[in-house]
C-alpha cells in the first residue's frame, strides 16, 4: 500500500510515467502477456510498452492520473496520440526481420488507463484493440 501512496508526493512527469508503465506492465505479464520492449523511441516520441499476446503484437500506450481533474486517464489519448502511435509503431514494425514478424497473427493497439486515488489501490483498466 506504501507504494501507492509514494506516488501522490510530487514526481517529475518521467517518474510518474515510468511508475504507471511499471503497474500497466505488471498488471498485463499477470494477465498472460510477455514484454517485448518498454519505450521504445523514435524521433516521433515514444511507444510505452510493446508485448506479445495470444498470437499478437501489441502495442500499449499507458496514462496515469492521479484524480479526474483533467479526464479519464483514457481521455488522454486523443485521436492526435493514436495517430503518433500508428506512426511509430510502422517504424518498428519496418525495423523487425520477417522471421520475428512471421510469429504473430494480428497487430493491435490497446491503452491501459490508471486511476489513483488517496492511499488505495490504483484501478488499472486495460482496453484491448482501443484504436
Amino acid at each position: 500500500m506504501r507504494e501507492w501512496a509514494d506516488l501522490n508526493r510530487r514526481q517529475s512527469s518521467r517518474q510518474v510515467g515510468d511508475r504507471g508503465e511499471d503497474l500497466a506492465l505488471r498488471y498485463l505479464v499477470k494477465k498472460g502477456y510477455e514484454a517485448l520492449e518498454r519505450n521504445y523511441r523514435t524521433r516521433h516520441g515514444e511507444i510505452d510498452l510493446v508485448l506479445r499476446g495470444e498470437g499478437a503484437l501489441v502495442f500499449v500506450e499507458v496514462k496515469l492520473r492521479k484524480g479526474t481533474g483533467f479526464g479519464d486517464p483514457l481521455e488522454a489519448v486523443t485521436p492526435k496520440k493514436q495517430a503518433r502511435i500508428r506512426l511509430m509503431a510502422e517504424q518498428y514494425l519496418a525495423e523487425k526481420e520477417d522471421d520475428f514478424l512471421a510469429g504473430f497473427d494480428e497487430v493491435r493497439f490497446d491503452a491501459v488507463g490508471i486511476l489513483l486515488s488517496g492511499a488505495g489501490r490504483p484501478e488499472v483498466r486495460h482496453v484491448e484493440d482501443a484504436f
